[in-house]
């Protein structure tokens, strides 16, 4: 059983989208969500969904993308929520969405905008797109990169609980905090958990309850051991990452694959 909640296989460039799709689907009871960056990539995961009955669409605007539809959120918002109203037994989920400020010197460079002001567009189009996925009842997928505490504001101000955290890399604390916060939300483990100096984050796998962890590749990136470095990551490498969940926590392997499995079932296709 296999559920790679989280990955683009539109934007491999290394390996065949069809290939890499036919090379994890091989049977019953595996699942892949493609993940939408853009307003481009939402329509290309929903024909990805229509194409193949196991795939799964979300829909909005990544944080780094957000400087693109600058004065255009309102219309952004009616065109995702009229994808909803016709593709809505495709689409799982909103996002990729939340903030990132890694990369705030950097684009705001390219596109001539104060760090102050591309810090404020990232917030308003992530509070938009909290209330789009309150109104449609979806859950919302957050990407975070140096911007945790904000994140964790805007959620508790919105008072918003149906999130998933992508590629989890924060400590074990912040995962309670999280959890505290909202029970049923969940924590997505991907190609960090694989590193053997990833000890916090092997840390909050091993202490947070099973029923938060969900597994992703974030392919074509973030490629895990044992093929890091070597090539382009796959859906199918989700397996490295449940391997080592497995390796760490103290339940037999047949309960975390299960309950792993179901917990992104639930969460994505149960609604």
């Amino acid at each position: 059983m296999l559920y790679d909640t989280h990955c683009h296989p539109y934007l491999s460039k290394e390996k065949s989208q069809k290939e890499t799709l036919e090379r994890f689907f091989c049977g019953t009871d595996r699942y892949l969500n493609s993940i939408a960056v853009d307003i481009s990539s939402s329509f290309q995961s929903i024909h990805l969904a229509q194409e193949y009955n196991w795939v799964f669409a979300s829909i909005w605007i990544h944080p780094t993308s957000t400087q693109e539809y600058i004065g255009r959120q309102e219309r952004v918002i009616q065109i995702l929520s009229e994808l909803y109203e016709k593709y809505q037994d495709d689409i799982i989920a909103i996002g990729e969405s939340g903030l990132d400020y890694y990369w705030l010197k950097k684009i705001s460079q390219e596109h001539n905008i104060s760090r102050e002001d591309f810090r404020q567009i990232q917030k308003d189009f992530f509070i938009a797109q909290i209330r789009l996925a309150q109104k449609l009842k979806l859950p919302l997928i957050i990407h975070n990169r140096e911007a945790s505490k904000d994140i964790f504001e805007i959620l508790k101000t919105e008072n918003f609980t149906n999130f998933v955290f992508h590629c989890y890399s924060e400590d074990l604390k912040f995962a309670q905090k999280l959890i505290e916060f909202a029970p049923e939300c969940k924590l997505w483990f991907g190609w960090v958990i694989t590193f053997k100096n990833a000890t916090e984050v092997q840390k909050t796998a091993i202490n947070i309850p099973l029923k938060n962890i969900i597994i992703e590749t974030d392919a074509p990136y973030l490629t895990p051991v044992p093929y890091r470095w070597k090539e382009e990551n796959e859906p199918l490498y989700c397996q490295y990452v449940l391997e080592k969940i497995i390796e760490l926590r103290s339940e037999s392997p047949e309960e975390i694959m299960k309950t792993i499995f179901e917990n992104s079932v639930e969460f994505f296709i149960k609604k």
